[in-house]
């Protein structure tokens, strides 16, 4: 699969004039779109938990103030209604297909980082080999943008995944080389897209 990806990036890379950074955008929204057909229903059905889980919640809290002093009681019952919902905290399908993405994603970033090149120059991005700050304000709006719509979330969970998310990218993209960063770039806006597509689609994601 590396030395695949590799070719492709090679091949991509003569087919743009020679141009490492058209190459990367190309190989990282190709791979992310093919990718959508898995990310689509696995983002669907981690909303629909979440609608499940904020629809049972006063049932919970109730559940935990009659058992408070009874904690195998209060496991019990809350099986009952977890059942009676269909609702699995552990859902191991969106925990097997977020898994199942890695290996790619870690096989993509690895020909990405192996292509890089210190005289290798893409739009305003000197160096593809180096930090660009203005690239990681594209790839922090995409984030906090694709975050701030994401659709049945309430207020405050919203504004709390903003926050955590840009912080955790901003920490990881601030000394990350420009050309691995339009891979996170592409890979972010297919994500955006995806979660546009989703908003759309809203009452197909929220539970019968």
């Amino acid at each position: 699969m590396h030395d695949l990806l590799a070719a492709t990036l090679t091949y991509l890379v003569q087919l743009f004039g020679g141009s490492l950074g058209y190459a990367i955008v190309a190989l990282s929204l190709g791979i992310r779109v093919a990718l959508l057909p898995l990310t689509i229903p696995l983002a669907r059905r981690a909303l629909r938990n979440q609608a499940i889980a904020r629809a049972l919640q006063p049932e919970i809290d109730e559940l935990k103030k009659r058992f408070e002093k009874k904690p195998e009681r209060l496991f019990e019952e809350m099986r009952k209604v977890y059942r009676k919902h269909h609702y699995n905290p552990l859902d191991l399908p969106t925990l097997i297909g977020g898994f199942a993405q890695l290996p790619v994603f870690a096989m993509l970033y690895s020909t990405i980082r192996g292509a890089l090149t210190a005289n290798s120059a893409f739009l305003w991005i000197r160096n593809l080999a180096a930090p660009n700050f203005a690239l990681t304000l594209v790839i922090l709006a995409l984030t906090g943008l694709s975050a701030h719509w994401m659709p049945t979330a309430s207020e405050h969970a919203r504004t709390t995944m903003i926050v955590i998310q840009l912080l955790v990218t901003s920490v990881i993209v601030w000394k990350l080389a420009a050309g691995l960063g339009l891979y996170w770039a592409s890979s972010n806006f297919v994500g955006l897209f995806q979660t546009l597509w989703l908003r759309h689609r809203m009452p197909a994601a929220r539970p019968a």
